[in-house]
């Protein structure tokens, strides 16, 4: 290594020029740890061989803890990616236009099919996150998953009102009103 600590002298890292004789003995000596780098021994030094093995089972315990608050993270940052594709498809909706064209009601039929299809397949986004400690914990998540998708769904719905392809007056609904009954005809 040469005095200047912002470089290393990677010629002196191969495996023959690490071996380094200490005391008799042949030792390799590993390459200096980048700088900000801490190994979990040198975090914790232990005191004593006790508490040696509790400050492991708590660094165990710990990271086991980490790694199921990373995957309910993890969960809701799957479940929020919906809610990414909501603009895009709005102004998807606006650029069709509300003419009854192949293109509009294509990108209709697809903000419909898709929230349904991912719908059916809500188990298979959460199984990855899904541990048996944090199961209650991806309620939520699931939760926030179906709404954006509704949400979605609900954007479809307001294209085929605007389109006209929704039976929203009373007139669309004449075929199914009972024809009126004349009570007197006139000869006039």
């Amino acid at each position: 290594m040469t005095t200047n600590n912002w470089r290393i002298d990677f010629t002196s890292l191969s495996e023959q020029s690490r071996r380094r004789e200490v005391r008799g003995q042949t030792a390799t000596i590993d390459p200096p740890l980048p700088p900000g780098f801490t190994t979990s021994t040198q975090i914790s030094a232990p005191s004593s061989s006790k508490g040696s093995s509790k400050n492991k089972k708590d660094v165990q315990q710990n990271d086991s803890e980490d790694r199921e608050n990373l995957k309910v993270k993890k969960a809701l940052d799957a479940a929020l990616s919906p809610g990414k594709n909501i603009p895009m498809n709005a102004f998807m909706l606006w650029m069709s236009g509300n003419g009854v064209q192949i293109f509009s009601v294509m990108i209709t039929g697809m903000l419909f099919f898709q929230p349904i299809k991912a719908l059916m397949s809500i188990d298979s986004v959460f199984e990855r996150y899904e541990s048996p400690k944090n199961r209650s914990h991806l309620i939520w998540p699931k939760i926030v998953y179906v709404a954006l998708q509704l949400l979605t769904m609900s954007l479809g719905l307001y294209k085929c009102f605007s389109m006209g392809l929704l039976p929203t007056a009373t007139s669309d609904w004449l075929a199914f009103l009972e024809p009126k009954q004349v009570l007197e005809y006139s000869a006039i």
